[in-house]
């Protein structure tokens, strides 16, 4: 069979394979949510995409998400908003039948008993107007047709809401801090900010149960959930349970392939703003955490925080299975996963001990089942197949080098910075401190020490790299959009 052949439409220009993730999600799973149709890899069909089904898919996928969001949100709306409706529509008709009856002449001469009920009549008329119209104020005012967001399809029921929704796209922040240089989109979290931050708070709220103090209501309610168990928050898709509606739509990303956050830097996106800031630290060389002990740098404080627990000799992590003691959650996880697991073992050529018995044997056996459709190269495990798929053909060309008239490539941000490096600027910010020598990265520097100074006693030094001016490299970087 065609190893080019598109899966979707038998052309012969395919050239992303079917298994392959466009955020975190492979085309596979896309294509199985939007027809009847079951694809797995031992179906020997062609695995294969051309480029103009997969902007078709792209489309296609968009639309069920936005079908799935606007249905979910119309069934948790409240049936009020219909049942106003058709009862607006009975006190209408009601109200023409009333006027179509004492619609005649009073030049006549009534009794007195019909003159009573004749006024008792316009007196209910009146009353029912003035019920009338508060009834169409309130539908006015509490009840409006769903808004739906033209970029995103997220459904809002007003135009306030649909207005601070829009300032997420556009990135507008209107709201300024008076007292610092904060900004934000809506007028309640700046009165947040500044309750939080500029104000003088006193912890009103206090647990009964364990002692905890809190500034607003709120917290104290969420907080007693830990104490009671409740998790009122569902996942609509594996029905995962949270305290917090925060968590709950952070969680529902995992399911959605959504990443509204990216990278100002490397436009990488991700899932939480929190992760973003995190994932900032990588582009920086500032290490402002050191250690006191071994004056070793840190860039995030739970790092150096870790890396102490190292000195401190404390192994608090014990194995349910053997007792082994590890100073590190990490590395009981991995012991676990390594010694205690089904797929774990030792070999019997090399004697050492894997995770995965049976992935490794390949190593001595050469068996190399995952190949490429692309190039034909074939790798003995899944992740690597994955990997070269990434790095070699959807991601080549993804960063360039702007300087002079190299006009090379690379995958990553990273490879591109080792190789303005080492190419334009010869410049080793890493210097060994017993032998003067230079490297361009930690990990050449780790592997020096250990290789050439092993049996030095001298104390323990950083790997900081030893530069009075951080060297400012510029790169191009694609616009992903």
């Amino acid at each position: 069979m065609d190893l080019n052949l598109c899966r979707v439409c038998l052309d012969k220009s395919a050239t992303i394979s079917v298994f392959s993730k466009q955020n975190d999600i492979q085309y596979s799973a896309k294509i199985m949510r939007c027809v009847n149709i079951n694809i797995s890899e031992e179906d020997g069909l062609p695995s294969m995409l051309c480029s103009n089904c997969v902007a078709e898919l792209a489309v296609c996928y968009q639309f069920v998400q936005k079908c799935e969001a606007s249905d979910k949100t119309l069934r948790s709306l409240s049936n009020d908003y219909f049942s106003e409706i058709q009862t607006k529509i009975k006190v209408e008709v009601k109200l023409e039948n009333v006027e179509e009856v004492n619609e005649f002449d009073h030049d006549y001469d009534l009794s007195d008993a019909a003159s009573e009920h004749l006024q008792n009549i316009e007196k209910k008329k009146g009353k029912r107007k003035e019920r009338k119209k508060l009834f169409k104020k309130n539908v006015r005012r509490t009840k409006a047709a769903p808004i739906q967001c033209v970029i995103c399809g997220l459904l809002v029921i007003s135009p306030s809401a649909m207005q601070n929704h829009m300032r997420i796209h556009t990135g507008e922040k209107p709201f300024d801090c008076s007292f610092c240089e904060a900004k934000f989109r809506t007028k309640g979290a700046m009165k947040r900010h500044v309750d939080t931050y500029h104000c003088k708070r006193e912890r009103k709220f206090t647990c009964e149960t364990c002692g905890n103090s809190f500034f607003r209501k709120n917290d104290i309610i969420t907080h007693m959930r830990v104490h009671s168990g409740e998790r009122p928050y569902v996942c609509p898709f594996c029905s995962q349970r949270f305290r917090q509606a925060a968590s709950l739509i952070r969680h529902k990303r995992t399911h959605t392939g959504e990443k509204p956050y990216s990278c100002p830097i490397c436009d990488k996106k991700f899932g939480d703003k929190n992760l973003v800031r995190k994932h900032q630290s990588v582009h920086s060389d500032e290490r402002n955490f050191s250690c006191h002990l071994c004056n070793k740098c840190m860039k995030s404080k739970t790092a150096l925080n870790a890396h102490l627990n190292l000195h401190t000799n404390e192994k608090q992590n014990i194995c349910s299975f053997c007792g082994m003691a590890f100073a590190m959650k990490g590395n009981l996880q991995t012991h676990i996963r390594r010694v205690h697991s089904e797929k774990s073992g030792q070999c019997n050529i090399c004697l050492k001990t894997f995770s995965n018995l049976e992935v490794h044997m390949r190593k001595h056996t050469g068996e190399k089942p995952f190949t490429c459709g692309l190039c034909n190269a074939a790798f003995g495990v899944k992740r690597s197949l994955a990997h070269h798929i990434m790095f070699k053909h959807e991601n080549a060309e993804k960063f360039k080098c702007s300087i002079g008239e190299c006009t090379k490539t690379f995958p990553t941000a990273t490879m591109l910075e080792f190789h303005l490096l080492k190419q334009h600027t010869n410049h080793t910010p890493y210097i060994c401190q017993y032998c003067s020598r230079g490297f361009f990265r930690t990990s050449d520097l780790s592997r020096h020490l250990r290789v050439s100074h092993i049996d030095s006693q001298i104390k323990p030094i950083s790997l900081k790299p030893l530069v009075a001016k951080p060297c400012t490299l510029q790169y191009s970087v694609p616009n992903v959009m």
